[in-house]
């Protein structure tokens, strides 16, 4: 049987999935709504554009040379293998690992964002682009990604807090 605690933190995490779900795939919609045939939309001019791009592969296009039936089944078996390991680990964390669950949550949202692009077009719909000038360009991205690497850098504190608090003792 579930704790009380375990129970109050599947609520959270359904509910920080439900909104970042939302607002990723709100903004989604807008971008194909609202970029496409437009090209590049500066900004902040040098720094920060809109450009509406479809990624078939995972981060940085990784595996979007694979055929459909594989890339589109393996995304969506690990995304799903994924968000469920980390649901366990949000239900068996213990009560002062709240950065954990953050990130653990935020991670969740931005999975889910991205397999529900995934499954409805087998392709990830990116807008927002960073770069400095043309010295350097960062990979389109979107609001799922945002909570992915939130997450991750969550995750990283996280763990430097817990080297830290082992070697102190």
């Amino acid at each position: 049987m579930k704790s009380e605690g375990s129970q109050s933190r599947y609520r959270l995490l359904a509910l920080v999935v439900f909104v970042g779900v939302v607002l990723d795939q709100l903004t989604k919609s807008w971008a194909e709504a609202s970029l496409r045939g437009r090209g590049i939309v500066q900004v902040l001019d040098g720094y920060f554009d809109l450009r509406l791009s479809h990624n078939r592969g995972a981060f940085f296009s990784m595996g979007q040379h694979l055929p459909d039936s594989v890339r589109v089944g393996f995304f969506i078996v690990t995304s799903l293998a994924a968000m469920f390991v980390m649901a366990r680990m949000i239900g068996k964390s213990a009560p002062g690992q709240h950065l954990q669950r953050c990130a653990l949550m935020l991670l969740c949202a931005g999975a889910v964002g991205n397999l529900i692009d995934r499954a409805r077009a087998g392709e990830v719909t990116d807008f927002l682009h960073l770069h400095i000038r043309e010295v350097f360009h960062w990979a389109t991205f979107n609001v799922a990604d945002i909570w992915i690497a939130c997450g991750l850098v969550l995750l990283l504190i996280e763990m430097g807090r817990g080297a830290r608090q082992a070697g102190a003792s």
